[in-house]
């Protein structure tokens, strides 16, 4: 959205505000959806998103962030907060105790093949959300690691050392599920 755009919003534009809905809606979703897996919440939940930032539109400041992270922060922590429960039993990582190189990492989360790709999708799935979404914000949506910082409150370098744990863990998680 252009600036102009940006400040319609401000206003109360209708024309201005039907364009936010337009090009954030489906982004707000996918990024719910990735978090809460439940159609029914993650519909409720981006419609909560989105009139949050229609109505904090004055608190938007684009030189800390675009709009559309701007957006995507709002919604990735309206979706935490929806999740304050327990979460799928996690794997404990110590720094550097398993032996495994980045290298064999890398191997096995970027291998193409299709038994693979469903190995990696379950062991994605074994993850708590928060860390999901870090991956698909990450790897899918191809977000840069300041923005993803910005969206989850935290200095790009501890998401770079977050998201190798993470890759370890997956490696693991996929070595666990070839033996069964």
């Amino acid at each position: 959205m252009t600036r102009t755009d940006i400040e319609g919003l401000k206003r109360g534009e209708r024309a201005a505000q039907e364009l936010f809905l337009r090009r954030h809606a489906e982004r707000v979703f996918s990024l719910i959806i990735g978090l809460v897996g439940n159609t029914q919440d993650a519909e409720e939940l981006t419609q909560d998103v989105l009139l949050k930032a229609l109505n904090h539109i004055d608190s938007f400041d684009e030189r800390r962030a675009s709009l559309t992270t701007w957006v995507s922060r709002i919604a990735y922590h309206a979706a935490l907060n929806h999740l304050r429960q327990p979460s799928l039993p996690t794997i404990s990582l110590d720094d550097n105790n398993y032996g495994v190189s980045d290298d064999i990492v890398n191997d096995a989360l970027m291998a193409a093949d299709n038994d693979t790709t469903e190995l990696l999708r379950m062991a994605i799935e074994q993850l708590p959300p928060s860390e999901q979404a870090l991956v698909n914000m990450f790897y899918y949506d191809d977000l840069p690691l300041k923005d993803i910082a910005y969206i989850v409150e935290a200095p790009p370098g501890n998401i770079a050392t977050h998201l190798y744990r993470i890759r370890k863990k997956l490696y693991l998680i996929i070595q666990k599920l070839k033996r069964q």
